[in-house]
């Protein structure tokens, strides 16, 4: 493979090379620290030119690309396979950060163009500079990428009120796998002529292209914002309360987050946050509303919402306002910091699950019945987006068990006691982080066998050398 190095020097000015084997190891080792792999080199192309020029040369070689933007998935997507027939091919670990070619802005058509390598934080950033608003909004936005979060169609904490990062995306631009740019950055809202390629490539994680450009709506950006925090007797008590607030205050409703007692215990014993006060034991619901009216307005009728909302209903047992941003910021601290403090206890068994919000209750009883029928002990650390019915259901050790031990032990069977739940409530086992290399036999076995041949079609058509993040996302 040194030839194929020499090449790359050679063939493409300004392209950044990395073999150093310490900054390789850190760059092919995932976020949760899962997968420890490595590859030929680290490339930093700086325009789409070096990418097309770097994908041709790949494919001229057999090195197969793994594209990585933030690296901050949680399923093993951004780094080379770890396993598998796969494992053994020769890598380049192409990173996207320094892709930012394109910022602009048409504030007339309400869009955003960028490049993959910009940050979601910058776009945020760039657009509020200008007045309006792009709604994507993760834990993670200071460090993830946009071309990240089209691979892996991320969700976040607005997509109850804007939708996920499919729906953001107008058009993008992406490199194929004989090293063409292909694709349309023209922001239409109505475009029927022929197959909509856009729409292959985001969620894809990968495995079909290079995206290197996007185009984005944008919004007004809200006047005011009001956050409310609510103590709740279950998951039940909760969906009620996110039925009653749709009824009342559908357009202002942006965000409506679920969190059970452990996990915002867990927060409190790791965090300096502190939750407002409420009854021993009982869950707790973050609630954002958003407005392009005043703040006075808007919070005079949240308040009124969830007046009614208390007003003879016992499953509901307290409600916080929030008065200003800091104490808004506190609020959401509380839920931003769950995952961080669960790494800080310890291993657990995650799972991103989703189905429709109606079988949430349904599907978080019957989950914990089984477990408990299993004769498994477990701390349920359960939170996530339930106004989109997407919930992270994370289950580590009892305080008195080696996590480890835990587990090797347990994890298999915990994940097919919530994987049976989630597909029997009609739901999903992967709502927003992905398949990755960590769930693609899983992905394998609960899609019906037309739909996964279809994937196989799709992958051989596009990508007919397997070029792009070969053993992620499809089995074979």
């Amino acid at each position: 493979m040194t030839e194929f190095l020499e090449n790359l020097v050679r063939g493409i000015p300004g392209l950044k090379i990395t073999t150093d084997p310490d900054p390789i190891a850190q760059a092919c080792t995932d976020w949760r620290k899962r997968y420890a792999t490595t590859a030929l080199a680290v490339v930093e192309p700086q325009t789409t030119a070096q990418v097309e020029a770097l994908v041709k040369r790949c494919g001229e070689h057999g090195v197969a690309v793994c594209t990585q933007g933030g690296n901050t998935g949680l399923v093993g997507g951004a780094v080379p396979v770890a396993d598998g027939e796969h494992a053994t091919r020769p890598h380049v670990l192409l990173k996207t950060h320094r892709l930012r070619e394109v910022l602009t802005l048409d504030e007339a058509n309400l869009t955003l163009t960028a490049s993959a390598g910009y940050t979601l934080h910058e776009i945020q950033e760039f657009a509020a500079a200008h007045g309006l608003l792009f709604p994507l909004s993760l834990a993670s936005e200071g460090t993830c990428t946009l071309g990240g979060n089209l691979a892996s169609n991320a969700g976040g904490v607005a997509v109850l009120r804007y939708g996920n990062t499919r729906e953001l995306c107008l058009g993008l631009e992406y490199v194929n796998a004989h090293g063409e740019r292909c694709g349309d950055l023209r922001g239409l809202r109505k475009n029927n002529t022929g197959y909509d390629l856009r729409h292959l490539l985001i969620g894809s994680e990968g495995t079909l292209g290079v995206i290197t450009t996007a185009c984005i709506k944008l919004y007004p950006a809200p006047n005011s914002r009001c956050v409310a925090w609510l103590h709740v007797r279950d998951i039940d008590a909760a969906v009620q309360t996110l039925n009653h607030i749709q009824q009342k205050a559908f357009h202002e409703l942006t965000s409506f987050e679920w969190m059970n007692a452990t996990a915002i215990d867990l927060v409190q014993k790791h965090f300096p946050a502190k939750a407002p006060v409420g009854p021993a034991g009982c869950d707790h619901v973050l609630v954002e509303f958003s407005s392009l009216g005043s703040e006075a307005a808007l919070h005079d009728h949240v308040a009124g919402v969830l007046a009614d909302l208390m007003n003879g209903n016992p499953a509901v047992m307290n409600i916080t306002l929030t008065k200003n941003a800091r104490e808004a910021e506190q609020l959401w601290a509380l839920r931003e910091n769950i995952s961080e403090a669960q790494a800080k206890e310890g291993l657990n068994v995650k799972h991103d699950v989703a189905c429709p919000v109606s079988r949430l209750p349904e599907f978080h009883h019957q989950a914990l019945a089984a477990i408990e029928e299993a004769g498994l002990s477990v701390q349920p650390i359960l939170f996530g987006h339930l106004g989109d019915g997407n919930l992270h259901f994370n289950l580590s050790a009892p305080s008195h068990l080696d996590a480890k031990v835990f587990l090797e032990q347990h994890q298999e069977a915990l994940n097919d006691i919530v994987h049976s739940a989630i597909l029997a409530c009609g739901g999903t086992v992967s709502a927003e982080h992905g398949i990755g290399q960590l769930k693609r036999g899983l992905l394998r076995d609960i899609t019906a066998a037309p739909t996964y041949r279809a994937f196989v079609a799709i992958k051989a058509a596009l990508d007919p050398q397997n070029l792009f993040n070969p053993g992620k996302l499809l089995a074979n």
